[in-house]
């Protein structure tokens, strides 16, 4: 049984497309799962850029926090919220870091970028506020 030229191109294309379709699904469902159990995101950008976003975050105090920060900028961010004793390094251009933690206390905490990253670099702030626990 001879399988037609149409045949052999339709069978082409469809392989393909699985071959070029099934990582970029297979990444996305790996990110889905992998930060299930982010309880936020910030994107990091120079200001005059867009700066942090979102620039305040709110939790709950006693709750355990993870926050990834995800620089997609083209130059080197940091991030720290110094009261709160969290330090996420240096984030390079195009990578992410996650930090974790608990507060113990209401209030509200300065966070910033640790990184020289243009001549606006100090207003690359934002602000975590913790709350007294809902009942």
């Amino acid at each position: 049984m001879e399988v037609s030229a149409t045949m052999r191109k339709l069978l082409s294309v469809i392989i393909l497309l699985l071959c070029t379709v099934a990582p970029i699904v297979g990444v996305l469902l790996y990110e889905k799962f992998r930060t299930k159990d982010l309880t936020a995101e910030i994107l990091a950008r120079a200001p005059e850029k867009g700066n942090f976003l979102p620039r305040l975050l709110t939790f709950p105090v006693g709750e355990p926090v993870t926050i990834r920060i995800r620089n997609v900028d083209t130059v080197t961010h940091g991030f720290a919220i110094p009261a709160l004793k969290v330090d996420g390094g240096k984030i390079l251009a195009g990578h992410s870091t996650i930090v974790e933690f608990t507060p113990t206390q209401v209030g509200k905490f300065d966070f910033y970028c640790t990184s020289w990253c243009s001549e606006y670099h100090m207003q690359m702030r934002g602000v975590i506020e913790i709350v007294e626990k809902s009942p």
